[in-house]
């Protein structure tokens, strides 16, 4: 799956990784695969746990506390782990791909 940031704004989409121009997000399918990626409005990339932090600083209040704490040491690598345990039961192979925004 990717996430891309709208610019300017805190919306985002959640666009599955098969409909997304990977080439435009600077992605490659294989980083798709392995974890969520977070594209910003300036083009940066963001995965994994990573991803999910950005995705929450960019939330309404009181998510971006949340994402703030997610990559703080020693909660990053906590972080890191749930996220792996949480991404090996996820499945964004769905033929019936979503686009959806929050």
């Amino acid at each position: 799956c990717a996430i891309h940031h709208a610019p300017n704004s805190l919306a985002a989409s959640v666009v599955a990784y098969q409909d997304a121009d990977l080439a435009t997000l600077g992605l490659t399918r294989e980083q798709c695969e392995s974890a969520v990626q977070w594209v910003d409005d300036r083009g940066a990339v963001a995965s994994a746990h990573h991803a999910v932090s950005r995705a929450l600083r960019n939330a309404r209040f009181p998510w971006p506390l949340a994402g703030r704490a997610i990559v703080l040491p020693g909660i990053s690598r906590i972080a890191s782990r749930v996220y792996e345990r949480v991404a090996r039961r996820r499945s964004c192979d769905s033929p019936n791909s979503a686009r959806r925004s929050f």
